[in-house]
């Protein structure tokens, strides 16, 4: 595994300008994906994948702008939209009390899913469902007739579990593009390993974008990565081409967030401890101030 060694910077320029390497050197792995997509002939379905928290919906961007470009239509369908309404999981739920871990396998509609990719394989007019993570609930989304020029994009960490990729594989011809953090970064006397910073990037995307206190996350992490073994990493294989997402300005970047939000943990929390090692461990880091961002930055994802 690569270990990116990041120093501290002395002047706003040179930090501003790591921030701007780091977007192009992602950039360039995107482009060789796409460079791989447009080798496809008569495309017309596509998968985006990885484990929480790699870039997967920045990446679908790139992909759709690129296409686009060449003529084509390109529709990202994410598949957390086929999740079930959450009273719906509650109701099925050992613990109704808890909140819904929405990585595991068991909240896709699969039925759902089944039945609306194949009226758009047989050119059918079709509404895509959207899920509000809000209200929990699934409602109406896009409404799609498909054409020749259309080519669908799902996308989310599901792509590789198993029930999915079957319903999803028509003819063995599904190819699939593997995004995640795939390299440490070294930086205040600390190593982060991709894993974790994947954690960090949920903690700050969950706060901000979905309303998720850090200690449900905290509580999440432990069935995110048992999900991930059991259901993502040993099919990682069925993968077409790979990108590496970790940035290496993105302790940095994630380490202002994360000090705001995870001092909201309450001392008696059960997770007030694991709150704490973090905010220990990227105390030395340097911030890297968000606004040095490309428009364009994977990190408009999670901050």
């Amino acid at each position: 595994m690569n270990v990116y060694s990041v120093g501290s910077f002395e002047r706003a320029e040179e930090m501003r300008q790591f921030v701007r390497d780091c977007d192009a050197a992602l950039e360039r792995q995107i482009e060789e994906a796409i460079s791989y997509i447009e080798s496809i002939p008569d495309l017309r379905l596509l998968g985006l994948t990885g484990p929480t928290c790699s870039g997967k919906t920045t990446a679908a961007g790139k992909i759709t702008r690129h296409l686009s470009a060449l003529g084509l239509h390109l529709h990202v369908i994410s598949l957390d939209d086929f999740y079930y309404d959450k009273e719906y999981l509650h109701r099925r739920a050992a613990n109704a009390d808890l909140e819904i871990d929405y990585d595991s396998e068991e909240t896709i509609d699969i039925a759902l899913l089944k039945e609306q990719a194949e009226r758009l394989f047989e050119g059918k007019e079709t509404v895509l469902p959207r899920f509000d993570f809000h209200t929990g609930n699934r409602e109406i989304g896009e409404r799609i007739l498909p054409t020749p020029r259309d080519v669908f994009l799902f996308e989310g960490i599901q792509v590789l579990y198993s029930n999915v990729n079957e319903t999803l594989n028509r003819d063995g011809a599904f190819p699939v593009i593997y995004i995640a953090p795939q390299s440490s970064i070294s930086v205040g006397g600390e190593v982060f390993e991709a894993n974790e910073l994947r954690l960090y990037r949920r903690l700050v995307r969950d706060f901000r974008h979905r309303s998720t206190p850090p200690e449900f996350t905290l509580f999440l992490w432990q069935s995110v990565r048992e999900n991930e073994e059991k259901n993502i990493f040993p099919n990682v294989f069925r993968c077409s081409a790979s990108i590496d997402s970790t940035m290496p300005c993105e302790v940095g970047l994630l380490k202002p967030y994360l000090e705001q939000i995870l001092q909201t943990i309450p001392v008696d929390n059960a997770y007030f401890e694991r709150a704490q090692g973090i905010l220990k461990k990227i105390s030395a880091v340097q911030p890297v101030r968000a606004e040095y961002m490309t428009e364009k930055s994977l990190y408009k994802e999670f901050i």
